[in-house]
């Protein structure tokens, strides 16, 4: 118990020493500062006024991206979670909201058909409304489904009273090929949102305001403050949105020309923005602890994917029974919920259970066992991976190994391999968010004294990295999909030009940055093929990253097509060939060896998971088809799929 307070006690005081010591520093430069500068206000000012309007945005994209993160949170959880229910999506929401003065609702609305709310008191009405039909959300419901993004619509007039913004985030059917679930959507109060970010009407001389409605930015309607602000020489800030922007704007409150001789006021502004700064500092530091503890939250949701998911209490009974092959059942799922193990099985294995569930509460560390049971008059044999949640709760992950007990050997090689796997996804990982943490580091360390610029593109690549980290994640999920057998093909016939169109737009434009000729000579009368379009557009954008990703800028990446006979069948060949730096023929064989995947980076130095060729491969494969490669060393590669045409 000690040792538990100590700890709560660590994590409040470290936030405050972290904002303390920046405000010790930044108060010792801002003295020594105000005794050698003088003059100059208005530069210095709105230099000062650009720092502390950076602060604010930088508060209130924080202040948003933490709701909006809720909608991507339930977005995930519903994108494997499917058929939730609306007393399931209630606890989760409630869960995610709380306390939350800031967020008015949090809805659901599958097939954009409203169909659960919280909190549901007062809200009832809304029950039943269509996205799609509703004059004022179709655009915004559309655009975000397109788009796949989350989008901030608003400010909107709230029936109750007051403004609000809504947050859309689509969801996508992981477990039915991506395909369209809904949209989950949070209403999130302006003023309240405004009022924790610390932006007033007015401050220490500056009025302040906010424009671009539905994020259309500079060229949006001003929907706080004083609109007379942005006609009189203001500055200025994007506040960006996950489409969009917002400008936040300051000007003093009785313009620039009213300060004549200002210098003995700078000592006291800054002093105002240290302080500003060490609470936001305090604020990220706090967040940021926040984000770590719900982090394993987040953890035990990714361990807990497979067959058979069941979630416990600390005290042994059955909360939720998650399966995908009801034979691993060892009752029907009604006659487990809200029983305990001790009823349901013999002493023995009860005891089993309710040890591994008690220490895991206890260390919240993963517990691994392996137990039999007779379902159906057949003995079957499970592994199960026991992972913490709450101070209340357990996820069990269990699947059937029966057949592995007598492959023991096979197995061994198999974990070697698995082993190989988690090494190289762990080390690709861990440098994305290392240079995050890094970057982060020391624009904490050096905000005040940073140039502006410098500040932009340090944040870009910190966006750079996370886009990376983002991939790496996608490029997990799908081979873990795959590898479950999660991921079925189904096979229609499509036109690869047609379907692909907006892909190949996008890779031309991924191809122009790094000044890349992109030559696209398929004929789209001679591109109907029979496969799976989502699988193929996969291959596609993989194998043709690779390819820009490996050649150097002035060259050339050339996408073209034949009609080939393959096995006394006719197929369509796609051929994606590159003037790169090639591949070695010892490689080319272990490309689609897990065992010897590894990440090299690109002639820019840019970033991958290591398993883009194996899903091509997976996937391709699933699909009747076959891939293959040619390549010379500085010369560049040929990389061809094979699809059946009938």
């Amino acid at each position: 118990m000690k040792h538990k307070t100590y700890k709560n006690f660590i994590k409040k005081i470290i936030p405050i020493l972290y904002s303390l010591c920046v405000f010790i520093i930044l108060s010792i430069a801002i003295y020594n500062y105000s005794n050698y500068t003088k003059g100059q206000w208005e530069k210095d000012e709105r230099s000062n006024l650009m720092d502390l309007l950076a602060s604010k945005k930088s508060n209130l994209e924080k202040a948003l991206y933490s709701r909006i993160y809720y909608t991507r949170g339930v977005a995930a959880y519903v994108s494997l979670n499917p058929s939730i229910s609306n007393n399931e999506f209630s606890e989760l929401a409630k869960e995610y909201i709380k306390q939350d003065s800031v967020i008015s609702t949090m809805a659901l609305s599958k097939n954009c058909i409203l169909n659960a709310i919280y909190p549901y008191e007062g809200h009832e009405s809304a029950i039943g409304l269509n996205l799609l039909a509703h004059p004022e959300r179709k655009e915004i419901v559309e655009k975000t489904i397109k788009t796949e993004l989350t989008f901030i619509a608003g400010p909107v007039e709230l029936i109750e009273g007051g403004t609000a913004f809504i947050s859309y985030t689509p969801i996508f059917d992981k477990l039915n090929n991506n395909s369209f679930w809904g949209i989950t959507d949070i209403v999130i109060k302006k003023e309240n949102l405004i009022k924790e970010a610390n932006i007033n009407l007015e401050e220490n001389g500056f009025k302040f305001a906010l424009r671009g409605t539905d994020g259309t930015g500079k060229n949006g309607p001003v929907f706080w403050g004083d609109a007379s602000i942005f006609e009189n020489d203001p500055i200025s800030i994007a506040v960006n949105l996950p489409i969009g922007n917002w400008v936040l704007a300051a000007t003093p409150v009785n313009g620039w020309n009213s300060y004549l001789d200002q210098d003995k006021t700078i000592l006291y502004i800054l002093f105002i923005s240290t302080f500003i700064i060490s609470i936001l500092i305090w604020f990220i530091s706090k967040t940021l602890l926040k984000i770590k503890q719900n982090e394993r939250k987040m953890v035990a949701i990714f361990k807990s994917i497979d067959s058979l998911i069941v979630e416990f209490n600390k005290d042994g009974d059955y909360l939720t029974v998650n399966y995908s092959n009801k034979d691993l059942l060892y009752k029907p799922q009604k006659d487990l919920i809200g029983k305990n193990v001790s009823t349901i099985f013999e002493p023995e294995m009860a005891k089993l259970f309710k040890n591994a569930i008690t220490k895991c509460i206890k260390s919240k560390e993963l517990v691994v066992l392996e137990y039999p049971l007779v379902i159906n008059n057949k003995k079957m044999w499970f592994s199960a991976r026991v992972t913490y949640k709450t101070p209340d709760t357990v996820i069990l992950n269990a699947y059937d190994i029966t057949d592995n007990k007598s492959k023991e050997e096979e197995l061994k090689t198999l974990n070697k391999i698995k082993d190989q796997f988690f090494s190289i996804i762990a080390h690709d990982l861990k440098n994305p968010a290392g240079t995050q943490k890094s970057l982060i580091n020391l624009l904490v360390d050096r905000f005040d004294t940073m140039d502006i610029n410098k500040q932009k593109t340090m944040l870009k690549t910190i966006q750079k990295s996370s886009d990376h980290l983002y991939n790496l994640l996608e490029d997990l999920l799908n081979w873990s999909m795959s590898q479950s057998k999660k991921i079925i093909a189904k096979k229609i016939k499509f036109n690869i030009i047609t379907h692909n169109k907006e892909l190949f737009s996008q890779l031309e434009n991924q191809a122009n940055l790094k000044e890349i000729t992109f030559i696209n000579t398929i004929n789209p009368e001679n591109a109907n093929v029979i496969g799976d379009p989502d699988l193929t557009s996969i291959i596609i954008r993989n194998l043709i990253s690779n390819a820009l990703k490996f050649t150097e800028r002035n060259k050339k990446v050339e996408i073209s097509s034949e009609i080939i006979n393959y096995n006394q069948k006719q197929y369509f060949q796609l051929n994606i060939t590159d003037t790169g730096i090639g591949i070695s023929s010892e490689k080319i064989d272990d490309l689609f060896k897990i065992e010897k995947t590894q990440s090299n980076p690109g002639t820019e130095n840019e970033k991958g998971s290591g398993l883009g060729l194996l899903l091509c491969k997976e996937f391709i494969e699933k699909q009747g088809g076959k891939i293959t490669i040619e390549s010379k060393i500085g010369v560049g590669s040929k990389f061809s799929i094979l699809l059946p045409t009938e």
